[in-house]
């Protein structure tokens, strides 16, 4: 196969893992009430609190309005709070409460069976030079995202 093929393949094996770990995830977090919109917003807010709703619904693809209607979710719940941002009136910055600790707990052991799976029969020599390539192709992608 030549490169060109090859290049071509890696895109469609790309794609096609990244669906099916995450479609592999959902069905575990559905067990748990957990639906891909609720788990998304708590797995970022949990490495970045107190985003802007507009930065949040940003890294998860989506429109803000469509977000608002997941956080005003989670807040009744009492999984996140909006707290007014010191720097702008307009605007409110999402936290987690301490009851999205059990939660979280939940989607970190979901994770860890998800990624058992996904590298069942790979070595730990083959998964670290994945994640090299992996890091490359992405930061090949991501010159382009900073020039735009």
């Amino acid at each position: 196969m030549n490169k060109s093929d090859l290049a071509a393949q890696l895109g469609f094996e790309l794609h096609t893992a990244a669906r099916l770990l995450k479609r592999n995830f959902d069905r575990r977090a559905k067990s748990h009430g957990l639906t891909r919109a609720r788990w998304q917003v708590l797995w970022i807010l949990n490495r970045n609190q107190g985003m802007k709703q507009a930065e949040l619904a940003e890294r998860m693809d989506v429109a803000p309005i469509t977000l608002t209607r997941q956080i005003d979710l989670l807040q009744a719940e009492g999984l996140v709070e909006r707290r007014p941002d010191p720097q702008d009136r307009r605007c409110f910055r999402i936290f987690l409460t301490e009851a999205a600790a059990p939660v979280l707990d939940t989607l970190h052991l979901l994770a860890g069976d998800t990624r058992a799976q996904a590298l069942a029969g790979i070595s730990a020599e083959e998964l670290q030079q994945l994640m090299y390539l992996l890091s490359r192709v992405r930061e090949n992608l991501s010159r382009e995202e900073t020039v735009e």
